[in-house]
Formats: C-alpha cells, structure tokens, sequence
C-alpha cells in the first residue's frame, strides 16, 4: 500500500509593515502548526528581509491510514511575529482539506500584514493580514 501525501500548510508570501506602510526588516516569524488527525506538531521559522518579505514553503505529511479511515480534515496554522513589545498574531486559520492552497479553494496564500495594528477576526482567520496577490 502506498502512503498519500497531505498538504498540511500550503507555501506562503508575505510582506511585514508598519503603521506608515515601511518594511519591518529583520523580524523573526513563526509558523507553528497542529494536525487534528494524529495531534503532530510542528515549527519552524524564518526573518523578514530588508523589504519586510518572507515565505513559507509547504509542509506535507505522509500516513497509509489517512486516506482510508474517513475523517474530518483539520490543521490549526498560526504565524506569530517576534516585536521588540512582544509577539503579535499575524495569521491563525484552520486548514479543512489536504489541498495545496486549500486554505483559500485553491489562491496562493500571498499576504500583506501590519506589525503595528492589534491582531482581529478577518474573514476566515485571526490576525493582521489581508490578502495581496501583488506580493513579489
């Protein structure tokens, strides 16, 4: 039997700025994520470069027993900005397939978030973002 390959958290773009629309260079950024079918954890990290950007790049997982046992998809993501006056909340969603891009049926996940701006309910997740599909 072949193991099926799951797409647990789909590549990600995006900028970091201030309140004045600057880069926020040199951030550390924190992907953590949680799988609801067999509680796997993991993380990792990266900084934003001199013009605020920073990507992800996918995260897949393997299991036999995954594609044969029915079952609610669910990963728990969360992208957390390490700020001199603390960590912000810049992304947390629930991914409810295995599809790369699945977060958004299908749209790259290209982001513009604000370091200067309390984390609020936007849309389909928590944080500071919004979509931006002119991120390069």
């Amino acid at each position: 039997m072949l193991a099926k390959t799951f797409t647990l958290a789909s590549q990600m773009e995006a900028v970091l700025t201030d309140g004045s629309g600057k880069p926020a260079p040199d951030v550390r950024i924190t992907r953590r994520w949680t799988w609801d079918w067999n509680g796997k954890t993991g993380a990792d990290d990266t900084r934003t470069d001199a013009q605020g950007r920073f990507s992800f790049p996918e995260v897949t997982a393997s299991s036999g027993l995954t594609g044969l046992i029915p079952h609610a998809p669910g990963v728990g993501i969360e992208f957390v900005a390490d700020l001199p006056g603390g960590p912000l909340t810049l992304l947390d969603l629930r991914k409810l397939n295995y599809d790369p891009d699945g977060e958004l049926d299908g749209r790259p996940l290209r982001l513009k978030c604000r370091s200067d701006i309390e984390a609020e309910a936007r849309g389909f997740f928590w944080g500071t973002c919004v979509m931006d599909d002119a991120v390069d």
